[in-house]
C-alpha cells in the first residue's frame, strides 16, 4: 500500500512539473514562416514532453516578412501571443534571425504576458550593413543605396534595421525601428529599459560562420565603427553598454546576460540537426524553468 500511495505521489509531482513547465514562443526570421522553426520546435517538445510550444507566423511568413513593416509585424505577434490563454503566466521567448528584433521589441514595449528568458539566435541586434543579404538582386541594390527613403523605410523590414556606419546621422534621423528599440534617440524610453531589466535572462548567440547577419557580431550587439566597415567595436566599449540604454549592463552586472557562439550557416540553426548540440547546451538550460 505504502508503495502504491509513493507511486501515486511521486505521478502527481512528475504531472504538477511538466504542467509548471513555462511555455515557449517562437519567432522565425526574414524571408521564411513558421515552417523554418518546426525542427527547433520538435527539439524543444522531445527535450521536454508535455512543454506547450507556440510557433508564430507573421501574416503569410515569407512575403510578410519582407514586405510589412517591423512595426506591423510586431504589432501581429503580440495580438497572437496575448490571445493564446496558454501564456497567460508567461513565457520563455525565442527569436531567430529578424526575428530576434520582434521578440526583444515585443519585451521591451508590451512584456505582457511577462517574458522570462529571452533568447536570440543570430540576429541583428545593433543592425546589418552588407550585402548580398536578401539575395533578391534589386532588394540588395536598394538597400545597398537608398535605404533610408521614406518610401523604402515602409515598403521593405530589413531597412528598418539598416544601420550604415558611414551615414549615422541619417540614420538617426530615418530609421524607423532599430533605432528606436536600441534607444539610440538623445531622449531614451526608459520603459524599453525597464522591461528588458526583468528578464530573469537574455541570451545572445552568434555564428563564426554566419554570412548573412553582417557584422556577424551584431548578435552579441557588437558593430561597425561609426565611419567603418571594418572595425567592429564590442558592446562593453559602446555608450550602449556604458551609459545602460537598453538594460545591458544591467543585465551582465547581475549576471543575467550570457553570450555564446556557434559555428552553423545561418539559415541552418533552427532546422538541421549537425546544430542541435548548440540547442542543447546553449538554450535548453534556459528552457528547463
Amino acid at each position: 500500500m505504502k508503495i502504491l500511495s509513493s507511486l501515486v505521489l511521486l505521478i502527481t509531482l512528475v504531472i504538477a512539473l511538466v504542467s509548471a513547465t513555462r511555455p515557449v514562443v517562437l519567432m522565425h526570421g526574414f524571408s521564411t514562416g513558421k515552417e523554418s522553426m518546426e525542427p527547433l520546435k520538435s527539439w524543444i517538445e522531445e527535450a521536454i514532453p508535455g512543454i506547450y510550444v507556440l510557433n508564430v507566423e507573421v501574416g503569410n511568413g515569407r512575403f510578410d516578412s519582407i514586405f510589412t513593416t517591423m512595426d506591423s509585424q510586431l504589432e501581429e505577434f503580440a495580438q497572437v501571443v496575448q490571445a493564446d490563454p496558454n501564456l497567460v503566466n508567461g513565457f520563455n521567448l525565442i527569436g531567430f534571425s529578424q526575428g530576434t528584433l520582434i521578440a526583444r521589441a515585443f519585451v521591451q514595449r508590451y512584456n505582457s504576458p511577462p517574458v522570462y528568458n529571452y533568447i536570440g539566435w543570430n540576429g541583428p541586434q545593433a543592425g546589418q550593413f552588407g550585402t548580398p543579404f536578401v539575395n533578391i538582386p534589386w532588394i540588395d541594390k536598394v538597400l545597398g543605396t537608398i535605404p533610408y527613403e521614406k518610401t523604402i523605410q515602409k515598403k521593405l523590414a530589413v531597412a528598418e534595421y539598416w544601420k550604415d556606419p558611414f551615414k549615422i546621422e541619417k540614420y538617426l534621423e530615418r530609421s524607423l525601428f532599430l533605432a528606436d528599440i536600441n534607444n539610440e534617440y538623445p531622449v531614451k524610453n526608459t520603459t524599453y529599459k525597464d522591461n528588458l531589466t526583468k528578464l530573469n535572462a537574455m541570451v545572445l548567440t552568434y555564428s563564426t560562420n554566419d554570412k548573412t547577419i553582417i557584422p556577424k557580431e551584431s548578435g552579441w550587439f557588437s558593430f561597425y565603427a561609426d565611419g567603418s566597415g571594418k572595425e567592429v567595436v564590442p558592446l562593453q566599449q559602446q555608450a550602449q553598454y556604458t551609459e545602460d540604454w537598453l538594460g545591458l549592463r544591467t543585465l551582465d552586472e547581475s549576471n543575467r546576460l550570457f553570450f555564446y557562439t556557434t559555428t552553423c550557416t545561418h539559415r541552418d540553426h533552427p532546422i538541421e540537426d549537425y546544430c542541435k548540440p548548440y540547442f542543447t547546451n546553449f538554450t535548453l538550460p534556459y528552457l528547463q524553468n
